[in-house]
């Protein structure tokens, strides 16, 4: 398993993930990976799925503790490029109803109020 991260800005980073996600030292070194990134008060977290070609049942249990200790401290967890098995599995689990899953590392982005596709900022309004 091969991991590169990608900062996008103060807050938001990109996670991109190559290989198979499976019970063990994959999931353990995400969460390493993810507490890292709080400790860097980095809490807007994309995990790029694109190079993933497995995950079992840990790995969504990964991402699902991932995403409520983000939820804890204000951040999120969005996942993009997921297609094939991976797909497949998130769908038969319905964590892609829990985890917000973007056909793009921009709109992914963007939808944290980041910078979009046309490198315009939007700032979320306050209510």
């Amino acid at each position: 398993m091969q991991f590169t991260e990608k900062p996008i800005q103060p807050g938001i980073v990109v996670l991109k993930m190559t290989g198979s996600i499976r019970v063990g030292p994959t999931c353990r070194q995400i969460e390493h990976m993810v507490d890292d990134m709080i400790r860097r008060q980095e809490t807007q977290v994309i995990f790029d799925l694109s190079g993933v070609s497995f995950i079992d049942s840990s790995g969504i249990g990964t991402f699902v503790k991932c995403l409520v200790k983000l939820k804890k401290l204000g951040g999120t967890l969005r996942l993009t490029g997921v297609k094939g098995m991976v797909e497949g599995v998130l769908k038969l689990t319905q964590i892609d109803r829990v985890l917000g899953v973007y056909p793009t590392e921009s709109a992914a982005v963007k939808d944290l109020g980041g910078i979009s596709e046309g490198g315009s900022f939007r700032l979320n309004e306050a209510t």
